[in-house]
């Protein structure tokens, strides 16, 4: 009985210790791991960040519509600024060559907005401009629920997340996430006409924070455009007076890129001017690439160091047990046999520092985020986050592979070794 217990504790023993070798030679695999999916996260952040901002980046077949004297958008409508009609865009929409319209919209009047945060009320003017829900299809999620309904829906700049993450921190509170704001209530006040004459008019209206979006670099608030054209109607009816809508700027997706010369041309004639965001794409595609190359030299640096060290290491724990690996070719083990387990051993322990590694890039993730959101209010909106199941999964295939792949020649070594050097050695 006890000649069989000393031989457990010695083969378990003896296997811990082999396991324990292996462990120490794949280390170096951690931090590449863990650099990956701070690539991958950091990745993913750049790439929300430029395309964050809805209709500032536009896709080759997409263009932007404005009035012919314009120097940009003007979302705010002033006494003399240039605008686009009710009739120059029923002109358009006429046009064959576009496949989708989506105008933005602008009124007449003063708006105000008041909000009640922490026992405080503010009450603010702040500019306003209307879009259809169509323009956010698939670009936000519950995108159809983004019309006039009550309380009112508000899509504002993702700045006031900061803003109101100022406020709470002034007060002592730790910062809220976006989510937490969602459907955050304010009152809407509408101003048109001088106080004191016939068509002075005050409308209020129950709204709710909708959604955090950056829409074409508008600082403030977006709201639906058929809630614009009711609140005219409205006034109109109150008043008898007229009090047109009109449009600061067209974004248009176009059948066929290469009609944009011929568009040009036919919209000029109607007063306006075509901005083509072609080369602003490019531009953009060529800086991801960069990025990427710049992570991919890193990666491919840790890369390298890993396999030399996983492949040294290797080597001498084949040198070490070089007598087992004997041993077992005399007990009728076959090369391969051999081969295979070896590199298992390597995928498995690979597969280990796989799941560490994600979890390790994770905690530097979240830390980093913390100290961000800390330390840089204004950027506490950009989230640093390793992503998912897939990211995971990912990761232990990577880690498998690169383990397995380092302890292949290794393992020819161990498959060949000849029993009588072994046991010279």
């Amino acid at each position: 009985m006890n000649s069989i217990l000393y031989k457990i504790f010695f083969t378990v023993k003896d296997n811990l210790v082999n396991i324990l070798r292996s462990f120490i030679s794949s280390f170096g695999i951690l931090f590449l791991i863990c650099f990956f999916v701070i690539y991958m996260a950091i990745r993913d952040s750049v790439t929300t960040y430029i395309g964050g901002s809805l209709l500032d980046n536009l896709a080759s077949d997409e263009i932007r519509i404005l009035p012919k004297n314009a120097k940009g958008v003007e979302f705010v409508k002033r006494p003399g600024s240039p605008s686009i009609t009710g009739a120059q865009l029923g002109r358009i929409a006429g046009m064959k060559e576009f496949k989708e319209i989506n105008p933005i919209s602008r009124g007449g009047f003063n708006i105000r907005i008041k909000g009640e945060f922490m026992g405080k009320k503010k009450t603010l003017f702040i500019p306003a401009c209307g879009i259809d829900r169509n323009l956010l299809k698939g670009k936000v999620a519950g995108w159809r629920e983004f019309y006039y309904r009550k309380p009112v829906p508000l899509i504002v700049p993702r700045l006031t997340i900061d803003i109101m993450n100022n406020y709470l921190s002034m007060d002592g509170f730790p910062p809220l996430a976006e989510k937490d704001f969602i459907g955050f209530p304010v009152e809407l006040k509408f101003v048109a006409g001088k106080k004191d004459t016939p068509g002075y008019r005050q409308y209020y209206y129950n709204a709710e924070i909708f959604q955090f979006i950056d829409i074409a670099g508008f600082p403030g608030v977006v709201l639906p455009t058929d809630f614009l054209k009711f609140v005219t109607a409205e006034y109109r009816r109150d008043t008898g007076r007229s009090l047109p809508m009109d449009y600061a700027v067209i974004y248009a997706k176009v059948k066929d890129p290469d009609s944009l010369p011929l568009l040009d041309n036919q919209l000029k004639k109607l007063g306006l001017k075509v901005e083509s965001q072609k080369e602003i794409v490019e531009k953009t595609r060529e800086t991801m690439n960069l990025i990427n190359g710049v992570f991919f030299a890193i990666m491919g640096v840790f890369f390298i160091v890993s396999v030399v060290s996983i492949f040294n290491s290797y080597l001498t724990i084949v040198y070490i047990r070089s007598q087992k690996f004997s041993l077992k070719r005399v007990l009728g083990f076959s090369k391969l046999q051999i081969l295979v387990s070896f590199i298992l051993e390597a995928a498995l322990i690979g597969a280990v520092y796989g799941v560490a590694g994600y979890f390790g890039g994770s905690y530097i993730l979240s830390y980093a985020g913390d100290l961000t959101a800390k330390w840089i209010p204004v950027l506490s909106s950009i989230k640093l986050h390793a992503g998912g199941a897939e990211i995971l999964l990912l990761c232990v295939v990577l880690s498998s592979s690169v383990c397995a792949i380092s302890a292949s020649i290794p393992a020819l070594f161990a498959s060949n070794i000849n029993l009588f050097k072994a046991v010279r050695r």
